[in-house]
């Protein structure tokens, strides 16, 4: 049901939301010896991904529900991710974290799409504007708003979750992680569910 949010002009039906309850576990993908809580992009840089701000207004958490998600978001992301060599996704890892607090997103999939004015190219498509663009209206229209939950783009039957850093650090506790070197068996299960093939070789 559509939250209890007031309609303004851009959103005149209101908001859909989603929620993640406290105790809830999301999927970070990031790199060895980086702390998994991090609202990019870094201070002074400009949006690199689909929800960013478009002027540095917020910064944002990318996250997934599972770690097929996560996987697929993070390291197969580009056309040419159909190969890709061992040595880049074995400097990442994954870190489940725990949601210490409800959060309430916007829910831009489904019937939330049309409600909130948008089609499934809002996380699909490689033009960025659009999903900045609603992701920025969203952040200013709904001051109790944490962040958005939509559809990762190459594999729709994932839930991904963008963060909005309102989310403060003390919602969020990450618990142990996990070594892409450590566990290729898992690697590799998650590259043959895509059809995604390993790249051994040695880098030049």
């Amino acid at each position: 049901m559509p939250a209890s949010f007031p309609p303004t002009s851009r959103f005149p039906s209101g908001l859909l939301a989603a929620q993640l309850d406290a105790g809830e576990i999301v999927v970070r993908i990031h790199r060895k010896g980086q702390g998994a809580i991090f609202f990019g992009p870094a201070a002074g840089g400009p949006p690199q991904n689909r929800f960013d701000a478009p002027a540095g207004e917020y910064g944002v958490l990318y996250a997934a529900r599972r770690l097929e998600g996560a996987f697929v978001e993070t390291l197969l992301r580009r056309p040419a991710g159909r190969i890709v060599r061992r040595a880049y996704i074995e400097e990442r890892q994954w870190t489940p974290i725990r949601i210490e607090r409800q959060l309430t997103l916007a829910k831009i999939m489904d019937e939330g799409l049309l409600f909130h004015g948008v089609d499934a190219s809002v996380s699909a498509s490689d033009d960025y504007g659009p999903s900045r663009a609603l992701a920025l209206d969203l952040f200013n229209d709904f001051p109790s708003l944490d962040g958005l939950a939509y559809r990762s783009r190459h594999n729709n039957g994932e839930i991904c979750y963008a963060l909005f850093d309102r989310v403060a650090s003390r919602d969020l506790a990450e618990l142990p992680s996990h070594l892409f070197e450590n566990n290729r068996t898992r690697v590799d299960e998650l590259m043959g569910l895509h059809g995604a093939i390993l790249d051994d070789s040695a880098p030049v």
